[in-house]
């Protein structure tokens, strides 16, 4: 039990560092969509990261090795996204269309960018419940159930807030695209996947 303070604190800098695409993003689909839709959009992201999780510890415990290049595969999903936004903008009505979705409206939209950004996620929380014991898993398990609560409520406090909301509605319809291509080619490089591609 001795090492217990240092399993919750390493748990809480992953958490921390892993989750700062996904909050940027949570926030602004939330920003973007209409209010009604808000909640549905950061359960999706909380879904989105309770199936990478569970990927890590089901993959942990098997002792299954997954390469970190393949993990970075991932990367492609928020990338396509970003791609597709940015070559709809250039018709009237794709401006249109990418300005009222910009950031997708709903529970499996986050879902599915949470996952498909959560390379890097896996990459750092397979080691992690690898090594630690069973109360070990169970803690760093419990540190991430802790931070993705109080994440979620971040999501909906500060997307709702009037001035993310004024933001979003000026610069959502180029900022989108830009945002998912960025966070996809960041999975893509930091797994060591783009080198691999190219």
């Amino acid at each position: 039990m001795a090492g217990l303070p240092a399993e919750l604190a390493l748990a809480a800098g992953a958490f921390l560092s892993t989750n700062i695409d996904n909050a940027l993003v949570g926030v602004a689909m939330v920003a973007s969509a209409p209010p009604e839709k808000a909640k549905r959009i950061a359960y999706g992201q909380a879904f989105g990261f309770v199936v990478i999780v569970i990927v890590a510890v089901a993959t942990a415990i098997a002792l299954f090795d997954v390469p970190t290049k393949a993990i970075g595969l991932l990367g492609l999903v928020p990338l396509v996204l970003g791609i597709r936004g940015l070559i709809a903008l250039r018709h009237a009505e794709g401006r249109e269309r990418v300005a009222r979705r910009a950031f997708g409206s709903g529970f499996f939209a986050a879902a599915l960018v949470t996952m498909g950004a959560g390379g890097d996620n896996l990459a750092v929380y397979i080691p992690l419940f690898r090594v630690a014991g069973g109360v070990g898993r169970g803690a760093t398990a419990f540190v991430f159930l802790v931070g993705e609560v109080l994440l979620t409520l971040f999501i909906l406090s500060a997307g709702r807030h009037p001035r993310t909301r004024a933001i979003t509605t000026h610069i959502g319809v180029i900022a989108a695209p830009l945002l998912y291509c960025a966070i996809g080619v960041l999975v893509l490089v930091e797994s060591g996947t783009l080198s691999f591609l190219s």
